[in-house]
C-alpha cells in the first residue's frame, strides 16, 4: 500500500478540471512540453497530462494555473 501513496506524492498539488468539451482547467502542471492546436501536453515534476482535440488554444497561463480551451477529444495521463 505504501508505493500507491507514494505514486501520489508530489510537491505540488495536481488538480484537473474539465468542463464540457470544450474547457480544462489543471493546476500543479509546471511546464508546457508540446503545444499545437490538436495536442496540448503539461508537465510537472512527476506526471504529465495530455489533450488532445481540435483548436485547442492557451485561454489562460500564470505559475499556478493552465485553461485549455477548444473541442476537447480525449483527455490522457501520462
Amino acid at each position: 500500500m505504501k508505493w500507491l501513496l507514494d505514486l501520489f506524492k508530489t510537491t505540488t498539488p495536481i488538480f484537473v478540471e474539465i468542463r464540457g468539451r470544450e474547457t480544462l482547467l489543471a493546476e500543479g502542471y509546471c511546464r508546457i512540453e508540446l503545444y499545437s492546436p490538436e495536442r496540448i501536453v503539461l508537465a510537472n515534476e512527476k506526471y504529465s497530462i495530455s489533450v488532445c482535440g481540435g483548436e485547442l488554444d492557451l485561454r489562460h497561463l500564470s505559475e499556478s494555473a493552465i485553461a485549455i480551451d477548444g473541442r476537447i477529444d480525449k483527455v490522457e495521463f501520462l
